[in-house]
This record gives structure tokens, C-alpha cells and sequence, in this order.
């Protein structure tokens, strides 16, 4: 078992847990919107705090897995393409440091909104919560760019051209896919967990399936 099969195995560990760190973000329930708010949501108040401290340390442990697998397509893929290996490597870099930032934003939101409900009316507390969002859109518009984008993009050209020597079947592992059907599966009103942790999984699929080629 080489280097790249055993990152791989623990981007998947990596992958789940940060998928799972979105859960406690949602509303629950099976009629929730099951997606994090950005906008303050009464609800916040009405679960226990710790709830929204759970979801940032499962982002805070998943998170660094997740771009270690990136890293490691890329080293890969610089074996045969040294130029899109480069790119995917910077595209991580830039991406890695807007994650837990965009995640910490989320659980701050809820946690700011339990201390100031009962003293604010709402445009007053809507007011004082969006003032996060100053800090925050800009990074969560450059982790999607990176994080999602970005690198779906550079592994599935590289799978296409062979830089990364795996199964054309693999152009699949990516988040696209996944999305698509964890999409479907919450307008069954399935609960579902973090789109972004579960297309991490699957990028670190891909590295398990690479690493087991060499």
C-alpha cells in the first residue's frame, strides 16, 4: 500500500467528516430547506448551542484531508503533465485557506444569533448578523471557483488526457455527479449531508484508484 492509496482512504474518512459538518447547519426535520442559512433563522435559538461548535470542529478535523488528497492528484498528474499539475497545486493552495474560513462564518451566524434575539427586533439582528457576510462572500465565491470548480475541471482534463492514468470511467468522481444525486435524493425529502464533503470523497476515490495502479 503506497502513499497515495493510504491519503486516499483518509480523504474518504476526511471527505465524510467534513460532509457530515454541514448537517448541524440545517434546520431539522425532513420538510427543512436542508441547506445552512445565510439570512438569521429563529430556529438558531431553539437548538442547543452546541450543535453549531460540533459542525465547525467536524469541518476543522475533515477539512485538511480533504486538500491533502488534492495535492497528491497533483503530484501525480505532474508525472505526465507538469504544467496542469502546477495549476491544480496552486488551485489548492489559494482554495485550502476560503474553506474553513467560509465554514466558520456559518456557525458564527447561529452562535451570534442566540446572544442578540431577545434584545434586537429583526431588521435590527438581521442588521447585525449580515455584517459577516462583509467578510464572506468574497471567500465563499473563491472556494467555489477553487475548491469545486476549479479543481473538477483539472482532474477531469487530466483523466481525459491521461495525465492522471486511471479508467475513463473515472471522469464520474467528481462532485458534479454526486451533486446531482444528493440533489434528487433531497427532493424525496431525504436528509442528506454536505455536497462538498461528499465530492471531496470522491476526488479521494480517484486518488485510491490512481495510487492502486502504481
Amino acid at each position: 500500500m503506497n502513499v497515495y492509496v493510504l491519503t486516499g482512504v483518509f480523504g474518504i474518512i476526511s471527505g465524510l467528516v467534513a460532509a457530515l459538518a454541514d448537517v448541524p447547519l440545517v434546520k431539522p426535520g425532513k420538510e427543512s430547506d436542508q441547506m445552512p442559512g445565510r439570512k438569521p433563522q429563529k430556529w438558531w435559538a431553539e437548538v442547543p448551542e452546541r450543535r453549531f461548535t460540533i459542525s465547525f470542529w467536524l469541518s476543522f478535523l475533515g477539512q485538511p484531508g480533504t486538500y491533502l488528497t488534492m495535492w497528491m492528484l497533483a503530484v501525480l498528474i505532474s508525472n505526465n503533465d507538469s504544467g496542469l499539475g502546477l495549476a491544480l497545486k496552486i488551485n489548492t493552495f489559494i482554495g485550502c485557506y476560503t474553506g474553513l474560513l467560509c465554514h466558520v462564518i456559518y456557525c458564527m451566524k447561529p452562535l451570534v444569533y442566540r446572544k442578540i434575539h431577545e434584545k434586537l427586533n429583526e431588521a435590527e439582528i438581521e442588521e447585525a448578523v449580515g455584517v459577516l457576510d462583509k467578510v464572506s462572500v468574497a471567500p465563499m465565491i473563491l472556494g467555489f471557483a477553487t475548491l469545486w470548480l476549479g479543481t473538477t475541471v483539472m482532474v477531469m482534463i487530466a483523466i481525459a488526457n491521461g495525465s492522471l492514468e486511471v479508467p475513463k470511467i473515472c471522469l464520474l468522481l467528481n462532485p458534479i455527479p454526486s451533486t446531482i444525486i444528493l440533489l434528487i435524493l433531497k427532493k424525496l425529502k431525504v436528509r442528506i449531508i454536505g455536497a462538498l464533503g461528499v465530492g471531496f470523497m470522491m476526488f479521494a476515490v480517484l486518488l485510491t484508484i490512481a495510487g492502486l495502479g502504481i
